[in-house]
């Protein structure tokens, strides 16, 4: 198909229902919170979390929302850009990505993230090309879709 960016973000949006980024949410929180548990063992602090702190970290799972400047908004910021939504501050996008590939990739004694390839082909990895490159990276990618 002859892909314009209307047309890529129209696509997108018919792609990137609420479901589909809670969903990505909830797994994207699920790897973050099991890394989290991991390195608390590693410390040795692996009952540093409080109750409280358990059950408010569940609601979070549960309902994909989290209150402040975090993971989940940088998300929802790149997930709105795939959908068409205007960038208002480039420094404001790097800030998200970068965000979202340090909890991610990012090793312990490593500065700069290591991405696998696969991360790009998930919900959230085409909406990091989008937010990174533009639409236009992502044509290939809507080819497929389109060829399924």
């Amino acid at each position: 198909m002859n892909w314009t960016p209307e047309k890529a973000h129209d696509k997108l949006q018919e792609i990137y229902t609420d479901e589909v980024m809670q969903n990505e949410k909830r797994r994207v929180f699920q790897q973050v919170y099991r890394h989290l548990y991991e390195h608390l063992e590693d410390l040795a602090v692996k009952d540093a979390i409080k109750q409280d702190v358990e059950e408010r970290m569940q609601l979070y799972k549960n309902f994909t929302f989290m209150p402040g400047d975090n993971l989940f908004q940088s998300m929802r910021y790149v997930f709105l850009l795939a959908r068409g939504e205007k960038e208002q501050d480039r420094a404001v996008t790097q800030q998200h990505l970068h965000r979202i590939y340090r909890a991610l990739f990012s090793a312990a004694g490593l500065k700069n993230p290591v991405i696998p390839d696969s991360f790009w082909e998930t919900p959230l990895g085409v909406s990091c090309l989008v937010a990174e490159k533009g639409v236009e990276a992502i044509y290939p990618v809507l080819d497929e879709i389109e060829d399924i």
